[in-house]
């Protein structure tokens, strides 16, 4: 009888740590709405995902992250968020009105509970158009541009930049190469939040870039991070391309962005724009 009552408890037990860790398993959630205009690589075209879901998707199975792929945004709210650990945007425009892939609608509070669930511990990327998501409509930036830490306002035609790698023992830069170069759309920003981004890479657009007048401009921060409360916001500009979601240099920059955000190794966020970005770097207005 004692025997039958040990193995009992132990199964108990076992199935109390299995529920656990089943609980506790980092979860994923990528996010696709576009209000207006929607990317190739994550457009959806007889019910197949884009070629950044399915990227995105290969890395979460290789590190065992249970991933959720969505258009939509009404899955932003603080009961749904309590069921991820990291959250990936490529969204575009105001994400509370009809949107072009007519899917759910994220709800009045969803910015303020997205930024809640971070402050609390959650992980946050974005990827391109992301910062082209809830614009500034008055002078003071949106709590999620600041959140995020800059507001797209432009870009011109595709060229081959370079990138500046300005911190290269930072964890999400283990695998991008100083003087990277590619062929992308790339854009400019405004509202930076100087005071809290972290930056890790800038472009120079090189003779090819200065070609067009809005690129005769100093090197400028594209990829960055920051700490928001006890949690982790990563943004990299690069993605506007379908061959860059097969690029082996941005996956592998892409599995060490999800790692970091999802709390490995050191946060290193410090602010540092005014120490690595010459002064001169646009802000467009």
């Amino acid at each position: 009888m004692n025997g039958i009552r040990i193995a009992l408890v132990l199964t108990v037990l076992w199935a109390a740590a299995l529920g656990r860790s089943a609980a506790e398993e980092p979860r994923v959630l990528f996010l696709t709405t576009s209000e207006q205009f929607s990317h190739g690589p994550i457009f959806r075209e007889d019910g197949q995902p884009g070629v950044a879901d399915v990227a995105l998707a290969a890395l979460a199975k290789q590190m065992d992250l249970p991933y959720t792929s969505s258009k939509d945004a009404d899955l932003i709210n603080a009961a749904e968020l309590a069921k991820y650990k990291l959250v990936i945007f490529y969204t575009q425009g105001d994400l509370t009105k009809p949107n072009s892939t007519e899917t759910s609608v994220m709800e009045d509070t969803g910015v303020a509970d997205l930024i809640a669930w971070i402050k609390a511990g959650g992980g946050f990327i974005g990827f391109h158009s992301a910062t082209d998501t809830f614009d500034t409509p008055a002078p003071e930036p949106t709590p999620y541009i600041q959140m995020l830490g800059a507001e797209f306002r432009t870009h011109g035609s595709q060229f081959e930049g370079t990138l500046k790698v300005v911190d290269a023992g930072h964890p999400t830069m283990a695998h991008v190469p100083d003087g990277w170069k590619l062929h992308e759309e790339w854009y400019l920003f405004q509202e930076f939040n100087k005071k809290a981004m972290h930056v890790l890479a800038l472009l120079d657009p090189g003779e090819a870039g200065r070609k067009q007048e809005i690129y005769q401009i100093p090197p400028y921060p594209v990829i960055w991070c920051s700490a928001v409360g006890k949690g982790r916001v990563y943004y990299n500009a690069i993605g506007h391309r379908e061959d860059i979601w097969t690029n082996k240099t941005f996956l592998k920059s892409a599995a060490d962005a999800m790692r970091w955000a999802l709390g490995e190794g050191p946060t290193s966020a410090e602010a540092n724009f005014d120490a690595v970005v010459p002064p001169d770097a646009p802000e467009v207005e």
